[in-house]
């Protein structure tokens, strides 16, 4: 199942119309209203290291991971 591991983000459904000529009511014919769909959003899942992070949780790892720069140390010092 895609569902970070992390932030438990996962597959979120979401329902539109889109704006048919007679939608508004103006013409009155019901036949013309828009209809209702339906569409998944899928959360953007990597593998890294065995476990499922999405695309946030992925560079806040990665950025602990990081090592830190060295040219700081030396410019301070």
């Amino acid at each position: 199942m895609l569902v970070c591991q992390i932030c438990q983000k996962g597959i979120n459904k979401q329902s539109y119309s889109r704006h048919k000529k007679g939608s508004s009511g103006a013409s009155g014919t019901w036949n013309l209203r828009a209809p209702i769909h339906s569409k998944i959003q899928r959360p953007n899942v990597h593998n890294y290291r065995g476990m499922r992070l999405c695309t946030k949780c992925l560079r806040a790892v990665q950025k602990v991971e990081r090592p830190q720069d060295k040219t700081s140390e030396s410019v301070s010092t």
